[in-house]
């Protein structure tokens, strides 16, 4: 799986054990002390809405949730359906899994 230089320093940690955690609880924290209590789905190829030739068009990974509870203003789009995503450009600070740190 290939992630690009921005992704490895933010997200590679997560990346290396996302399919351990597929629908465990989780707490996600920003540094503006916004957090979601929510559960992990699953990770996807993602893109920014630009043209392929465009040179702010990016591939990146993203990491999908659904809410429990949130807390705060967090970085993210949440649907009607209660789920949102994370990426390198918005993923938490820290990231709590059965009482441990896990980024």
């Amino acid at each position: 799986m290939y992630l690009n230089d921005k992704e490895e320093s933010i997200i590679g940690n997560f990346m290396n054990v996302a399919d351990e955690y597929e629908q465990k609880e989780m707490i996600l924290k920003w540094e503006n002390g916004s957090q979601i209590h929510g559960i992990y789905d699953s990770y996807m190829e993602d893109e920014t809405d630009f043209d392929i030739d465009d040179r702010e068009y990016q591939e990146f990974w993203s990491f999908v949730f659904s809410v429990i509870d949130l807390t705060g203003d967090p970085p993210v789009y949440i649907t009607e359906d209660e789920f949102f995503c994370v990426d390198y450009r918005n993923f938490p600070d820290e990231i709590i899994a059965d009482g441990k740190k896990i980024n």
